[in-house]
C-alpha cells in the first residue's frame, strides 16, 4: 500500500506546488480540494514558511500511515453493515418495496443505469432520506464498531440508578458500547423493531430519535472521521444492489447441513442471541457471515 499512496502523494504535492507558484497565493487562496491527500498537503503547506521544494519525511511516513487508517479502518464497518441491511430487506419484503420505490423516482425506472446517473450527479444521493433512515436504522440494530475513551482528571462516571460515582481519572479507559445504548428502550420507542419512519419523524414525534442516543461513529471531536464516506458509499451499495438482486438467508439451510454432518442436532450450541439468529460476531458481522441465496431480478 506504501507503493501505491507514497507516488501519489509526491504527484499531488508537485501539483499543488506548481499551482501556487503559478497563482503567487497561499495554498488556502487555490481551488479548494476536498481530497484527503490535497487535504493534508494543503495543511502541510499552510504551516511551513517560505519556499517548500520538498515534503518532509516525518511528515510524509505519517500522512500515509493515516491516509491508510482512512481508507481501511472503515473496511470492516462499512462491509458489515451492507451485510445487515441485505438481511433485514430479506425479512421486510414492504420496507424493501418503499426503498426501491424511491431509487426508481430519483435514479429512473431502469437500475442498469443508476451508475452512470450518480456518476453524472452524485448530489442524487442527498435525495434519498428513505434509504438513508434504512442505512441509519440497521446501524442502530446492528452498531458495526465500539469505542474507548481515556477517562480525564476529576471525571465521574454515574449510574443512574443510584447515583453511585465511579473515578475515572487518566489510568482509566471507559468502553462506550453502542449497542447497549441503541438497544435501550429509555431512548428508543420499541427498541427491538426495525422501524426506518423514525428517522423521518419530526420532533415531538414519539419515534424521533434523541439527540445523542444513535452512536455508530461516536460524536464530538473524537467522532469516526470516516463517518461521511461510509454512508456515501453504503447508499451507493443500495442504488446499485436493492433493484437488482433479491437476497435471501440461508440459516436454516445451514443449520440443517451442520446437523446432517453431525449426525443429530448439536445440544447446548448457540444460534439465537436475544432471539436473532444474525447475532453479531468477531468485527460486527453477522454469525455465520450471513449464509443467503441471491438471485438476479
Amino acid at each position: 500500500m506504501d507503493r501505491y499512496i507514497t507516488p501519489e502523494v509526491d504527484a499531488r504535492f508537485k501539483l499543488l506546488k506548481q499551482t501556487t507558484d503559478e497563482n503567487q497565493k497561499s495554498p488556502s487562496n487555490v481551488g479548494r480540494k476536498k481530497s484527503v491527500v490535497d487535504l493534508a498537503l494543503h495543511a502541510y503547506l499552510n504551516g511551513k514558511a517560505g519556499n517548500v521544494e520538498g515534503i518532509d519525511p516525518v511528515f510524509k511516513k505519517i500522512a500515509i500511515n493515516q491516509m491508510k487508517l482512512f481508507l481501511f479502518s472503515g473496511h470492516d464497518t462499512t462491509s458489515s453493515t451492507v451485510c445487515y441491511v441485505l438481511y433485514l430487506m430479506s425479512i421486510y419484503p414492504t420496507i424493501l418495496s418503499q426503498l426501491r420505490t424511491e431509487h426508481n423516482n430519483v435514479l429512473g425506472q431502469d437500475p442498469s443505469e443508476a451508475a452512470a446517473r450518480i456518476s453524472d450527479d452524485p448530489y442524487l444521493l442527498n435525495r434519498l432520506p428513505y434509504t438513508t433512515a434504512v442505512i441509519k436504522e440497521s446501524m442502530r440494530l446492528f452498531p458495526a464498531a465500539s469505542t474507548t475513551r481515556r477517562g480525564e482528571p476529576g471525571f465521574r462516571i454515574v449510574d443512574p440508578r443510584n447515583d453511585l460515582r465511579y473515578p475515572a481519572d487518566p489510568s482509566t479507559l471507559i468502553w462506550l458500547v453502542s449497542h447497549a445504548c441503541q438497544h435501550d428502550p429509555a431512548f428508543w420507542p420499541r427498541a427491538n423493531e426495525f422501524l426506518p419512519e423514525r428517522w423521518l419523524a419530526q420532533p415531538g414525534d414519539e419515534l424521533c430519535p434523541q439527540q445523542g442516543a444513535w452512536r455508530p461513529f461516536e460524536m464530538g471531536p473524537r467522532a469516526c472521521i470516516g463517518k461521511e464516506l461510509s454512508m456515501i458509499e453504503l447508499r451507493i451499495v443500495l442504488c446499485l444492489t436493492a433493484r437488482t438482486f433479491e437476497v435471501s438467508a440461508a440459516y436454516k439451510e445451514l443449520d440443517a447441513e451442520e446437523d446432517r454432518r453431525k449426525g443429530k442436532p448439536r445440544s447446548g450450541k448457540v444460534r439465537h442471541i436475544d432471539g436473532e439468529r444474525a447475532y453479531q460476531v468477531g468485527k460486527g458481522e453477522p454469525s455465520g457471515f450471513l449464509p443467503c441465496r441471491v438471485k438476479v431480478l
